[in-house]
């Protein structure tokens, strides 16, 4: 099945914070022009408090970059933007204005069926939830970098060999 390109005119708003984060410990050499990017990245899109230099660089990449993204994260980021609300982080309003926003971005979304004992045996071996297995699954299965934050992942991904995306700064 053909991946799901999501497009918008419109440049990446990023958010109007950064703070300043010691990059990731393991980087590919040169900047990805195609990679996947995991919940723990793409969420600093949505709330600008948690917004880094390499989060922001991952966001203007989607205007050029093929960026990809498993069917989960659209469930992820739909929990994140409601979770923001409950925890009155943003307002109802600013919910459905980041929601449109984060449906507009240029993204390829993998649809590919990815099986139950696939994702299983991924987490088992590197102590993984699915969530995360499963950005590791699509970036093995398409040979890609990941952008990631989350520690578990990286660790996984340095013995898996898959690289961190470069991103330009």
């Amino acid at each position: 099945m053909a991946p799901t390109r999501l497009t918008s005119r419109r440049a990446p708003v990023v958010g109007v914070q950064v703070r300043e984060a010691a990059p990731p410990p393991y980087a590919a050499a040169a900047p990805a022009s195609a990679f996947v990017v995991d919940a723990s990245v793409s969420a600093a899109w949505f709330l600008p408090d948690e917004t880094t230099p390499y989060t922001a660089a991952a966001l203007q990449a989607t205007a050029a970059a093929d960026v990809w993204v498993p069917t989960l994260w659209t469930l992820e980021m739909a929990n994140l933007l409601h979770s923001a609300q409950r925890r009155r982080r943003i307002t109802a309003a600013k919910r459905v204005e980041l929601a449109a926003a984060a449906a507009g971005l240029r993204l390829q979304v993998c649809r590919d069926p990815v099986t139950l004992p696939t994702l299983d045996a991924l987490a088992a071996a590197h102590g993984l939830s699915a969530y995360d297995a499963c950005y590791l699954e699509l970036a093995l299965r398409r040979r890609l970098p990941l952008a990631t934050l989350d520690k578990n992942l990286l660790s996984a991904m340095q013995r898996a060999g898959v690289p961190l995306a470069t991103l330009p700064a």
